[in-house]
């Protein structure tokens, strides 16, 4: 059964979506109008991140993660103008439709976080974050622990600057 989700809970929604969907393979498709076409497959969900702006200028973005090691992760869209976000939870599948202009992005997500692709994350985070402190000393541990709260709060990384958008 579909559910929408308030404009006012939407920033919370995205964010609590985001924390238990993290690393999970994803399916983003296209819908406009009538016709729909898949734009990503094969891939692993990183997270949403919202700017929500009073009077409108509201984005969205979409993240999935990556073993390209120039970046923690890729954008896959951004929305611009969100008009409406809708929830879906079958069986297996949690599916997030935004809704903009005349078109939305249809982010379904499926089956078990992928490991491998969470450690990547992880260490490419531990190193930003040895970076930032300089580059100096050897606190791996400290840092690793760091970057694992990070990668557990998605939202941080946009608010420690480790992504500029």
């Amino acid at each position: 059964m579909e559910r929408k989700i308030k404009k006012s809970e939407v920033e919370q929604f995205l964010i609590e979506f985001s924390r238990r969907n993290q690393f999970k393979p994803m399916v983003v498709e296209l819908s406009i109008g009538r016709k729909k076409e898949r734009v990503l497959e094969d891939a692993y969900f990183l997270g949403f991140h919202c700017k929500l702006e009073i009077g409108g200028g509201d984005k969205v973005y979409l993240f999935r993660a990556t073993k390209n090691y120039q970046f923690i992760g890729e954008i896959v869209f951004v929305i611009d103008g969100l008009k409406e976000v809708s929830f879906i939870k079958e069986t297996e599948i949690e599916e997030v439709a935004l809704k903009f202009d005349k078109s939305k992005y249809i982010v379904k997500i499926f089956g078990r976080p992928n490991d491998e692709m969470r450690r990547e994350t992880v260490a490419k985070v531990a190193y930003f974050i040895w970076e930032r402190k300089g580059g100096i000393g050897m606190q791996e541990l400290e840092n690793w622990a760091e970057a694992e709260r990070v990668v557990r709060d998605w939202m941080r990384i946009f608010s420690d600057g480790f992504i500029k958008i």
